[in-house]
Order: C-alpha cells, then structure tokens, then sequence
C-alpha cells in the first residue's frame, strides 16, 4: 500500500531574501534625498507668500486685491506637497495598490524629481493613463523604479528619458529609451543589476540594451489581465 508523499515548498534563500531587502533600501535612500528636497521647495515657497500676503494686508486698502494673485502659488505649493507625500505613502507600503503599470511610473518619475534635475536630464511619459497588468504590485513598483533611475544614470549630464506604454493583445509593453548626456554607467549597474533580480519576480520579461555609443532601451513586457 502505498502512501502519499507530502509536497514540500522550499522557503525563498537566505542570500535571496538579503539581497531584496539590500535593493529596496538603495531605492529608499534615494526617495529619502528626494523627498527632502522636493517637500521642502514648495513648502519654502508657500512660507515666502504667507509672509507678502501678511505684508500686503497690514498695508491693504478697501478694495485692494493684491492679496490674490499669492492664492494660486499657495494652492499650488500644497497640491505638489500632498502628491509628494502620498507618492511616498504608495512607495512605502505598495502591497494593497492595483498593479498599474502607468501608475507604478508616474509615481517613479514624480518620486525621483530631484534625481532628474540633479542629472540634468528632461524626461516625459507617453501612453495610456491606466494599463493593469498580471504582476505583484510591491514588485513591481521597485522594478519600474529601478529601472527609471538606471536609465536616469545612463542619460546623466543633458541627456533625455522617455517612457512609453503600451497595449499589444494580451501583452503590457514599457519601453524606456535613455539618450544624449554623458551617462555613468558605474552609477546605473547596481539599479540594473536590482531590475534583473525583480523581473521574475514581478511576472516580466525584461531586455536591456546599452550600446556602447551611450544611452539605453529597457523593455519591460507584463502579462494583461483578460
């Protein structure tokens, strides 16, 4: 008589569990810098505002309307604060999002504001505003990011990032293109290196393509949901 044999699920790798954590925390330390500077410039702007609306008020006449041409900036500083701040939340805690690849790369680009102006690169995301995909949502935001900041560091000193999404049947395409500047491609591996790991993770084929011209072309493909 025979018996049956229990299936056995082998726990992930101790190096393998290290090693995500390790790519995650160099994710965070970037989104800390950036957080810190992008929260600080609309709040320092908002402050400055405050301070002329208070002047102009002592000093205002009946039917003065000075004060209002400072409302837009003021309005302005905390919409980017508020999106700022709950990009940040979604980063940090991304297990209950949907798995939107647009998403996932409007909340890279806006988190990593500070890295692209500090590189000196333009960047621009074209394609739909809403493309699910069949992938898990914490890995998949970590991939997209890493993936942006290697292209961010292969563009570095006047080049351009493009992000480009799109729908083909049953497959969710991302394709960024990094091209012109001087690049640093010593900066780029460890992001690189992070997105390999998280491409199987997160249900992607991943291609990376850097000639030796310069620039790059990361192409990221997700299963769409039926």
């Amino acid at each position: 008589m025979g018996y049956p044999i229990p299936r056995i699920v082998t726990p992930p790798e101790k190096d393998d569990v290290d090693r995500r954590a390790a790519d995650r925390i160099l994710l965070f330390e970037r989104v800390a810098i950036g957080l810190a500077h992008e929260g600080k410039n609309p709040l320092h702007n908002m402050v400055l505002h405050l301070q002329l609306m208070a002047e102009e008020l002592k000093s205002q006449r009946a039917g003065d309307s000075r004060v209002e041409k400072h409302i837009p900036a003021l309005r302005d500083g905390i919409g980017r604060v508020d999106a700022l701040l709950r990009s940040f939340g979604e980063f940090a805690a991304p297990e209950h999002l949907p798995p939107d690849l647009a998403a996932a790369a409007r909340r890279a680009i806006q988190l990593f504001a500070y890295d692209v102006r500090r590189a000196m690169v333009q960047i621009a995301q074209r394609g739909p505003q809403v493309l699910m995909v069949d992938a898990d949502p914490s890995a998949l935001g970590d991939l997209v990011a890493h993936a942006l900041i290697a292209s961010i560091e292969l563009a570095r000193d006047g080049g351009r990032v493009e992000v480009i999404l799109e729908k083909r049947g049953l497959v969710a395409e991302m394709e960024i293109r990094a091209d012109g500047g001087l690049g640093n491609r010593e900066h780029a591996l460890p992001y690189l290196g992070a997105a390999r790991r998280l491409a199987p993770e997160a249900a992607c084929e991943l291609s990376i393509e850097t000639p030796a011209a310069g620039g790059a072309r990361l192409s990221l493909s997700f299963p769409h949901p039926r």
